[in-house]
């Protein structure tokens, strides 16, 4: 159980940094200079160090920088050989601080790192708050998870879940209250996994300071692994993940990241580079006996494809046909695999579709859900009641022919929809990601507010637009406007004159298009007494 020594209101610090010295003695000066250098300055933090079995060149200089800041750091020494776990957990009881971060003596902070993420945690109060890293190190977690900073985010619906090493600003009191610590039992390697996997669960809020890089880490966060030890971790943590939430789509999310990362790195190339055929086969069985007991249709659905086809294999125990899967996925010179559309689903033809003797179901291989659109929006006018719109949309992964695209005026409110057709324009230019042609993406529509399917015109609301983007029998749905050429102004909102209203004989109606928060377009619709003659808010065809 972790225990704390009381802590007096004046010495209350806001953050509190642990480092784990642990044979860092060749960058454990870096890392204190990095600490002194922080803008949110010494009064405001303490460093407790704890060292669990370095050389003598790492203690004689952490002593002598505790000698020169006795106000600042604090050191305790563990027995040599002790679990990193028990080692962080004496630090942990030892925190002042409101927030605590753990660090090893290999990383360094930017110097107003700890000011940005404490006042991060403090503005939008998290309980956890993750800073852009500037070097992964060898760390596996996603890049577009720092792409932008986050006030809150849904451990659920984000790639958070991918990154769970120790180096992130956790809330004290929330480490206190939940009885939080890092685990001693855990298997090698995942007592950070465990503690940071814990506080995710338990934090009411989540946020990513990613404006600039915070971290600079130094070694790996997880050493070089065998294929057993990452099947053992997965295990660990699959059965830590089970004991935290029940049985949902909550719980399969978090599930399919250590099946994808070390379940699935641990049955992969790295499965085929062992040494032994009873190595690879005393691997496959315990990954299967580990899938067999944690593996759900909900986290399995969740998974890559190609990986999702490998251990459907492997749980069935069909070993030949799993490494004839692992030979295709690290084949980089295959194609790309074929798309199969059929009643309104598209299947990847990975290897084993539709294949008699593995029997695996054509779930396994519907792409339908997964299917990305590629848009943007070139072009809007104005001709009278007629909003022109021109741009192009397509599916990433298939082609562009049995176009039936439309666009949509869908009532924010009441859901009232309304269609409109598109017109085609070729373009052979036009290519996806892959640089494959989509010369019939592009598309031009006239929206005319003043006339729709029941002959009357748009009615007073908010109407977002949308397109309906089809293709082959596919059809998907997505906003415009977020996603525009430099050439599109969509800064002018001023009104524009529909016609007379329909309802009233001293109104009129006009249009306003407006951008939301997402840089979605949306217009408004409503009713007015006709300005005097001459106004500019009242002519019909104004160019934006």
């Amino acid at each position: 159980m972790l225990t704390s020594q009381p802590v007096h209101p004046a010495d209350l610090r806001d953050v509190t940094v642990v480092v784990r010295v642990s044979d860092h003695a060749t960058t454990i000066g870096a890392c204190f200079d990095s600490l002194l250098a922080q803008s949110i300055g010494k009064d405001r933090m303490e460093v407790v160090v704890v060292d669990d079995g370095s050389s003598d060149n790492g203690p004689s200089l952490v002593t002598r920088i505790a000698n020169k800041h006795p106000a600042l750091v604090r050191t305790g020494r563990q027995p040599i050989g002790v679990r990193p776990a028990a080692a962080r957990n004496w630090a942990l009881g030892m925190a002042s601080g409101r927030y605590v971060i753990f660090l090893e003596g290999s990383d360094r902070l930017h110097s107003d790192a700890l000011e940005r993420l404490v006042d991060a945690a403090d503005k939008h109060e998290a309980d956890v708050v993750l800073g852009k890293p500037e070097s992964l190190a060898g760390s596996s977690t996603p890049a577009t998870l720092y792409r932008r900073s986050r006030t809150h985010t849904d451990l659920y619906n984000s790639r958070v879940y991918w990154s769970l090493s120790a180096d992130k600003l956790f809330r004290t009191d929330l480490l206190r209250r939940r009885a939080l610590e890092f685990p001693l039992e855990a298997v090698a390697n995942a007592d950070d996994m465990a503690f940071t996997a814990m506080a995710y669960v338990a934090a009411d809020n989540i946020s990513v300071v990613a404006d600039a890089p915070c971290l600079i880490t130094g070694h790996p966060r997880t050493p070089a692994q065998t294929p057993m030890e990452r099947v053992d971790l997965a295990d660990y943590m699959m059965r830590l993940v089970s004991s935290l939430l029940p049985p949902g789509t909550q719980r399969d999310y978090l599930l399919s990241r250590h099946i994808e990362v070390e379940l699935g790195t641990a049955t992969g190339a790295l499965l085929a580079e062992a040494k032994s055929r009873d190595e690879r086969e005393r691997v496959s069985w315990a990954a299967r006996d580990v899938l067999n007991t944690h593996l759900t249709p909900g986290a399995l659905a969740l998974l890559p494809k190609p990986l999702a086809v490998r251990l459907a294999l492997l749980s069935s125990g069909r070993f030949t046909e799993m490494d004839r899967m692992i030979t295709y996925e690290t084949d980089k010179d295959r194609p790309a695999p074929r798309k199969t559309v059929e009643n309104g689903r598209v299947f990847t033809t990975l290897p084993f579709f539709r294949d008699p003797e593995t029997a695996l179901p054509d779930d396994l291989f519907d792409i339908t859900d997964r299917m990305t659109v590629s848009q943007q929006l070139t072009g809007i006018r104005w001709a009278g009641s007629i909003l022109g719109l021109d741009g192009f949309a397509f599916f990433e992964q298939l082609s562009t022919r049995d176009r039936a695209t439309k666009v949509i005026l869908r009532e924010r409110g009441s859901g009232a929809e309304e269609r409109f057709s598109v017109t085609a324009r070729r373009d052979e230019t036009l290519v996806n990601s892959k640089g494959k042609p989509r010369a019939m993406g592009r598309y031009s529509a006239r929206v005319n507010l003043r006339q729709t399917s029941n002959g009357w015109p748009v009615p007073p609301g908010i109407w977002d637009i949308y397109l309906s983007v089809s293709f082959e029998g596919i059809t998907k749905e997505v906003r415009v406007g977020r996603e525009c050429s430099q050439d599109v102004d969509l800064t002018s909102r001023a009104p524009v004159r529909i016609g007379p209203s329909p309802r009233s004989a001293q109104h009129e109606l006009v249009a306003t298009l407006f951008c939301t928060e997402n840089g979605d377009l949306s217009i408004e619709m409503a009713e007015r007494l006709p300005l005097p003659s001459g106004s500019k808010s009242s002519v019909e065809e104004p160019v934006l």
